[in-house]
């Protein structure tokens, strides 16, 4: 799974091949094809192993039920953590370039992105909110925006901070973003 978790993640997709994969393992192909079937099967493995990032929102600390900095603080280092670990790194990358890139991938990282979101909002201190998937959903898109910039493009200065730093700036801008209040449509017309 290193092996295809690697060129996934340096070549997405579309580059990367079962012979590829299996060269790198030092296996021969067939022993992929029979485990795995085809390089669908290979990616939905490789990327399926270490990474539930939904599963940890399943599980949010009881003491996060009151919504607020600590929520944000807990849901931004879970996240970015993922990104930060060379144990899950490669994955993410894989799962991110694979989806932006490649059609036959992007309804998985969709999918994925959706049930994390659904099961964020689903336990955190806003589930009690009508809005609380909106919340979540904006959340992730600024988590996954950031995590793009910092781990795959490598946009400076975001790539060279150190990562207390980097959550130091990316905390305070998440909970704005999970505790603003608007007003009703209807009374932003009267």
């Amino acid at each position: 799974m290193e092996s295809a978790l690697h060129l996934f993640a340096e070549h997405g997709y579309a580059r990367t091949t079962i012979r590829a994969i299996a060269e790198d393992a030092q296996v021969d192909p067939a022993l992929v094809h029979h485990f795995f079937d085809n390089k669908e099967g290979v990616f939905d493995a490789a990327v399926n192993s270490p990474l539930s990032v939904s599963s940890i929102f399943d599980q949010l600390p009881p003491d996060m039920a009151d919504a607020g900095t600590a929520e944000a603080a807990w849901l931004a280092r879970t996240y970015l953590s993922f990104w930060e670990s060379e144990e899950t790194r490669y994955g993410m990358t894989a799962i991110y370039r694979a989806g932006l890139a490649d059609s036959a991938t992007s309804e998985r990282l969709r999918a994925r992105v959706e049930a994390s979101t659904k099961s964020w909002a689903a336990n955190s201190g806003y589930k009690d909110h009508p809005d609380a998937e909106t919340r979540a959903a904006l959340a992730s898109g600024h988590l996954v925006g950031l995590a793009l910039l910092r781990y795959v493009l490598k946009v400076h200065p975001l790539a060279e901070m150190d990562f207390e730093e980097f959550l130091a700036w990316v905390v305070p801008a998440l909970e704005l973003r999970l505790s603003t209040e608007l007003e009703p449509r209807s009374a932003q017309k009267d």
